[in-house]
């Protein structure tokens, strides 16, 4: 027994050796080909933590997009075009989304490994509208850069906002996604529960006018100083949202106001509109709508 025991040892540390010389082997002795040839493979698998073992740096928005790729690279093939001291250049082919692809991936000099450079080795897009990758929310108008990959995306939030595009992320890319999205209808029913949370808080009691609340009234023909305004809403303004900006309108306020009369008396009028209105912009984050008043 004790013989048998000593026996299943060895062979195991011969095997945590042999696996110890291989990964020794790729990261120190290996060439330019065959680090490029595995940073392809890791995409090709949809292996995060090799992409990283590679030497790409993966921020969390594009591991979390990653990971939902709807498509990996395939038939993969790596062949040396040219290597210099600190830099080398290799060409590879793969298919992605039924599609046949030539690229170049430049690799750099790091200590006694190469790694690719980010230019070559990841594509970026930039998008008309958040979209939504599994987990990771692609802001709007920006570059962001994500890791070579077919891709399904939906308009986000995907509870406000319908639509959805396919799109493939090439290494050295970069691509314009356009998406055609339309609101549901719980948008506006959301929109408007913040509008009108909006408007009360705009009809507190005070001694001055609230800014950006489109409330004006007409005190200074009655009064030479106000000390107290308040109010009662009657209907709050209903709202028209697109994916851009909002209107809102036929709101009925009732106004009293508070102060000195030009007679220097104390005074208490009251005002009415039925054309209470409000405008800005609408904005959206991973999960909610965000509305900006003008």
């Amino acid at each position: 027994m004790r013989s048998r025991t000593v026996w299943i040892v060895v062979i195991a540390a011969a095997v945590l050796v042999a696996a110890g010389l291989s990964w020794f082997f790729l990261a120190r002795g290996s060439s330019a080909e065959d680090h490029a040839e595995a940073y392809f493979q890791a995409l090709a698998d949809g292996d995060l933590p090799a992409v990283r073992t590679a030497g790409v740096i993966v921020d969390e928005q594009a591991a979390a997009a990653f990971l939902a790729a709807a498509e990996h690279l395939s038939d993969v093939s790596v062949s040396p075009l040219s290597e210099e001291t600190s830099s080398a250049t290799v060409a590879v082919s793969y298919r992605l989304a039924a599609q046949e692809y030539d690229t170049e991936l430049t690799l750099l000099r790091d200590g006694e490994r190469w790694v690719p450079e980010p230019a070559s080795a990841l594509g970026a897009v930039t998008t008309n509208a958040p979209l939504a990758i599994g987990d990771a929310v692609l802001q709007h108008g920006i570059e962001i850069t994500l890791l070579p990959a077919a891709y399904t995306a939906v308009a986000a939030p995907s509870a406000f906002l319908a639509g959805g595009t396919t799109f493939a992320v090439l290494p050295g890319s970069s691509e314009d996604i356009e998406i055609d999205a339309t609101l549901r209808p719980e948008a506006s029913v959301l929109a408007q529960e913040e509008l009108d949370d909006y408007a009360a808080s705009c009809t507190v009691s005070s001694t001055v006018l609230p800014a950006s609340c489109g409330i004006v009234i007409p005190w200074a023909a009655d009064f030479t100083s106000v000390s107290e305004f308040s109010y009662r809403v009657e209907k709050s303004p209903q709202i028209t949202i697109s994916r851009t900006d909002f209107r809102a309108e036929g709101g009925e306020l009732i106004a009293t106001v508070t102060g000195t009369a030009p007679d220097g008396s104390n005074a208490t009028r009251t005002y009415r509109t039925t054309t209470w209105s409000l405008r800005g912009d609408v904005s959206f984050t991973a999960d909610d709508i965000v509305l900006s008043v003008w």
